[in-house]
């Protein structure tokens, strides 16, 4: 019996020793991959050491994340810890539950007293210093608190509409006009959300836009738009996120203008880029399908239409705009279109320089919520 028990030890000692030895020659071996098609994200590559980095913990973090961005075979190991999830009953993997009906619905991550005051003060101190502007502030619900019914049971989640009322309250005494979607969005029988993947769908976005097309004053010229189906095969980013493989699949749609006459150009300012459509069929051929509004995200875009009526927006976002954006064509003779997060140019110099008199700051509640989303300090 001893000498069984000696030669598992042994040979236990050699299969994990061999597997961590495979494991890290993998991992000096392989690539850096620069971007997961089944995660469908960019991934952390090596950081680079400096002096400021090291004694700030930036870099011991962004190390952390590169370790487990690069971990090789990471796709299977995901896969393989989903199904052992499954197995054993559980409906929350990666801050995604699976909920009732098989749709994956992301959970809210509160943000912490810091990171809070730091965003309500960025948005005080833009919307005070623009107050002679029309002002909208459109902070979307996402699928947590709209469908908080196929949630799984016992599920624990975020107080995701705690931390709307709270803003709202925090911004009342603000000139901007604050867009609450959550009555709207309850009163709607639509798909208002993809079952795979984070975002709102194009039916979400339209009620958002008559939504504030009653706060604007708009035209409402986009409920003469027509549905069209883009695509029945998208699997977003939470199938990714979660590992949880259900099967489910989602129809992507977009609403199309009738030809009346309006012509419109977009124009990547990074890229020197410019489209006389809002959307880019390319993407529909990759895993990312979403991006076929707007082409994704960029830091800069500016759309000019024909319509003559002297009203220039700006719309600071995250990427619930992207596929809301296009309902404004008809209602703007400008859009000027920046995403914060990515955007390192002087906006007080922008919005002089393309004559900006109104605004409106579209993020979901999640992204908000997360660190450094919202950097409306810049040109200060």
């Amino acid at each position: 019996m001893k000498k069984k028990r000696l030669f598992f030890l042994r040979a236990t000692v050699l299969l994990v020793l061999a597997l961590v030895l495979t494991l890290d020659a993998a991992f000096l071996l392989t690539k850096d991959r620069a971007f997961s098609p089944t995660e469908n994200r960019s991934l952390q590559q090596r950081p680079t050491l400096t002096l400021a980095s090291a004694l700030s913990g930036r870099y011991e973090a962004r190390y952390d994340d590169y370790i487990s961005d690069q971990f090789p075979f990471r796709d299977g190991w995901v896969a393989l810890k989903s199904a052992m999830d499954r197995l054993a009953g559980r409906t929350e993997s990666g801050g995604v539950f699976l909920g009732r009906d098989g749709s994956l619905i992301q959970d809210f991550a509160e943000p912490t007293g810091d990171n809070y005051v730091q965003t309500l003060a960025a948005l005080r101190s833009f919307l005070t210093r623009h107050g002679a502007l029309a002002q909208y502030v459109m902070i979307v619900p996402t699928a947590l608190t709209a469908r908080a019914d196929a949630l799984p049971a016992f599920a624990v989640h975020g107080d995701e509409s705690g931390y709307l009322d709270r803003l709202a309250r925090d911004l009342a005494d603000t000139p901007a006009q604050w867009i609450d979607l959550r009555p709207a969005f309850a009163a709607s029988e639509a798909q208002l959300y993809y079952r795979t993947d984070h975002h709102w769908t194009t039916d979400g976005a339209y009620i958002a836009y008559l939504e504030l097309s009653k706060a604007a004053n708009l035209s409402g010229a986009a409920t003469a738009y027509e549905r069209h189906l883009l695509s029945n095969d998208f699997s977003g980013t939470l199938t990714a996120a979660s590992g949880f493989r259900t099967g489910q699949r989602d129809d992507l749609y977009a609403y199309l203008p009738p030809d009346d006459g309006v012509q419109t150009v977009v124009t990547y300012v990074g890229e020197n880029a410019r489209s006389a459509s809002l959307y880019r069929a390319k993407h529909l051929d990759t895993r990312d399908q979403y991006a076929v509004f707007l082409d994704g995200n960029h830091p800069e875009i500016k759309i000019e239409t024909t319509v003559d009526n002297g009203r220039t927006l700006l719309v600071l976002k995250d990427s619930y705009a992207n596929c809301f954006i296009p309902f404004l064509t008809r209602d703007y003779g400008k859009i000027i279109v920046v995403d914060p997060r990515y955007f390192t140019g002087d906006l007080e110099v922008l919005m002089a320089a393309e004559g900006i008199n109104e605004t409106l700051i579209l993020y979901n509640a999640t992204t908000l919520a997360a660190d450094q989303a919202l950097r409306l300090d810049i040109g200060e």
